[in-house]
């Protein structure tokens, strides 16, 4: 949607279920890069994103400090799960968010890594028209109604919620072939140092057998993320994949 009348604000203010006092912030928050390309008078929701982000940081995190029980390792974990971009973005989904976003492309070819953005970034603009000490509050009371703190209850009675992708992968492996296994990535950046985004552009493993390095072919990076840890977390879920489809075989790959 290219502009935004006041009754469409009006109605994802309503599902939000937080009324702006300055919908300016509301506007900035669902503006992106592309479309401030042709209307550069107008800012984008990259510093609300970035604080949205802070803001969710630190609610999952008190949630999670809260339940005494819980080392710092599996905090870190839990935290990292629901800050996914996949979750955040089901979170914009569900709002219907595409629909209200100021982009230059139609609703239905933009990403979900800016609807993901998107959703940071309303968060962070509920925290800036908020009073300071109710800022907290009202996003919290915002991210009730996506079930997150139930969520997280969940995954906090599950132990093997706990166990990373990575780890599940390694001891699948090592179950197989009796070793350790060497990964290879090799990444693509883009974007200000501040900024920074990473895919997985190939994922590659070592044949305990022969020495050499198989691609595994088609196993790639499917948007960009904060981070290399987070990329790396997404393939190595399809790598899973691709290796249980294959009964764990290395030979149906690309050598390097």
């Amino acid at each position: 949607m290219s502009e935004l009348a006041a009754t469409a604000l009006a109605e994802l203010q309503r599902r939000i279920g937080y009324r702006f006092t300055d919908q300016t912030l509301l506007l900035t928050a669902l503006t992106t890069s592309s479309y401030t390309q042709e209307h550069p008078e107008i800012a984008n929701y990259q510093e609300l994103e970035f604080l949205g982000d802070r803001v969710i940081s630190l609610i999952i995190a008190e949630h999670l400090f809260a339940h005494g029980s819980l080392d710092e390792g599996k905090m870190t974990f839990l935290k990292a799960e629901i800050e996914r971009n996949e979750q955040l973005a089901a979170f914009g989904e569900q709002l219907g968010l595409t629909a209200f976003i100021r982009a230059t492309e139609p609703a239905i070819e933009i990403s979900a890594k800016v609807v993901a953005d998107v959703f940071e970034a309303m968060c962070g603009a509920i925290y800036r028209d908020s009073e300071e000490a109710t800022g907290l509050r009202e996003v919290k009371q915002f991210l009730k109604q996506f079930d997150l703190f139930t969520r997280l209850q969940e995954r906090l009675a599950t132990e093997e919620a706990f166990l990373p992708v990575r780890n599940q992968f390694e001891n699948k492996f090592r179950e197989i072939y009796r070793s350790n296994p060497e990964i290879r990535f090799r990444y693509e950046s883009r974007g200000e140092a501040h900024q920074m985004e990473w895919r997985v552009e190939q994922c590659a493993i070592k044949d305990p057998a022969t020495g050499d390095f198989v691609a595994l072919a088609g196993v790639r990076s499917g948007q960009w993320f904060k981070s290399k840890k987070d990329a790396e977390t997404d393939v190595l879920m399809q790598a899973h994949e691709y290796m249980a489809k294959r009964d764990w075989r290395l030979n149906a790959g690309e050598t390097l």
